[in-house]
């Protein structure tokens, strides 16, 4: 619909805006270093949107746009699934056992997802660029479905492993899990309503994004956290796996 012109164009660039700032505040507070994916993860999603801008006022054809398209989703998916592990690794940096530990976990969880995608993209029976993107929507999908289990993981047990509410490693999360919870719900939803329906859907999916890049910016401004435990709180089983993993990794 013309009127929602604006408005969708607002939700398509606004959160690229406001995520340069983010790079800028972890520009300056270094946290490039210890979160390198997160950074090409924001410098991405802002290359991909002015690159499709762009595209889209030139008035490109279909076929260049989907390709292009296709490209940066790839991309996207891809640093969204090392995000993941990224605040896995960063969450569980004082337990080196558990965290050499979930390594091979994380790998083996990846190949079973595309392999996953691979199988469900061969059940539409289509091939060429359909079977490609298909396969990657439903790569997508999964990666959705991770990091609303990691945010879930986190509001459960975060004052189990010493995570802050306040911490930016958890509004990382926060904002990646709200993003992929209302992803998951509105691909849900597109299967049921018809195209005018999901353009309306479409515009919540691009304000949850929008909000989800408002909470890294109140998280990346707020006074910086620390990530350890409460002083005095005795040995949980964290701690009593993490000892015994490093003692039967010992040669």
């Amino acid at each position: 619909m013309p009127i929602l012109l604006p408005f969708r164009n607002y939700l398509w660039l606004a959160p690229a805006v406001l995520q340069i700032g983010v790079l800028g505040l972890m520009a300056g507070r270094k946290l490039y270093r210890r979160f390198p994916f997160f950074t090409l993860y924001n410098i991405e999603s802002v290359l991909g949107v002015a690159v499709l801008f762009s595209m889209y006022l030139a008035h490109v054809s279909g076929r260049i746009w989907a390709r292009t398209y296709f490209l940066d989703t790839a991309l996207y998916t891809a640093l969204r699934l090392a995000v993941l592990y990224e605040i896995y690794a960063h969450v569980f940096d004082n337990y080196a056992a558990l965290k050499r530990l979930g390594k091979p976990i994380f790998r083996g969880a990846l190949l079973l997802l595309l392999a996953i995608a691979l199988v469900a993209a061969t059940q539409t029976h289509q091939r060429g660029p359909d079977f490609a993107m298909y396969a990657l929507h439903v790569l997508e999908q999964t990666a959705s479905v991770l990091q609303v289990g990691l945010l879930l993981v986190l509001f459960l047990f975060s004052a189990y492993i010493g995570l802050s509410w306040r911490n930016y490693v958890f509004g990382m999360a926060l904002g990646l899990g709200i993003y992929a919870s209302v992803k998951l719900a509105a691909a849900a939803l597109q299967a049921s309503f018809v195209a005018s329906g999901n353009q309306y859907i479409n515009l919540v999916v691009m304000g949850s994004f929008h909000f989800a890049v408002l909470v890294w910016l109140f998280y990346l401004l707020a006074p910086e956290p620390v990530l350890n435990r409460a002083i005095g709180i005795p040995d949980h089983n964290l701690e009593l796996w993490n000892k015994e993993l490093q003692r039967l990794s010992r040669p």
